[in-house]
């Protein structure tokens, strides 16, 4: 008998400003194509804050952490790399050395927060992290959640 996995449900709602950036990036999130909405919106996720939510929780050793960055790492290098080819970025090409420092991240993060609610024009949305190549596994949120994507 196959042992029954245990299920979180976890919802979110988030009201905006109906800004054509915001509904752009709904509207596409919602869209029923290759990738879930489901998978977009957990891709992005893992992929900005599982690294960090591990360590939050306490309960798992070094190299595991180590490794869940090195997984978030490189499927935001795969994202850097389609957005690259995708939107044709000859100026940022998805080898270029950017190194930014967590804590020039953090002030940056800051800084574009505080500009986008005091002014009219907000930055641009990123689009969700999604792995682009279609014969890699990851079963990490089927780990995480107990079921496929």
């Amino acid at each position: 008998m196959s042992e029954k996995i245990e299920r979180i449900d976890y919802r979110c709602r988030i009201s905006m400003n109906k800004e054509p950036f915001s509904v752009a990036l709904i509207k596409y999130i919602k869209q029923k194509n290759d990738i879930s909405e489901r998978e977009k919106v957990l891709s992005a996720l893992s992929g900005y804050w599982l690294p960090f939510a591990l360590r939050a929780d306490g309960s798992y050793p070094d190299w595991e952490l180590k490794q869940s960055a090195r997984n978030a790492v490189y499927k935001l290098k795969l994202h850097i790399a389609y957005l690259s080819e995708a939107f044709l970025l000859e100026d940022f090409p998805a080898g270029s050395p950017t190194i930014m420092t967590a804590q020039s991240m953090v002030q940056q993060m800051i800084s574009d927060v505080h500009i986008a609610s005091e002014s009219l024009i907000e930055p641009e949305k990123p689009k969700p992290v999604v792995n682009v190549l279609p014969e890699q596994q990851d079963n990490m949120v089927e780990t995480m959640f107990g079921e496929a994507m």
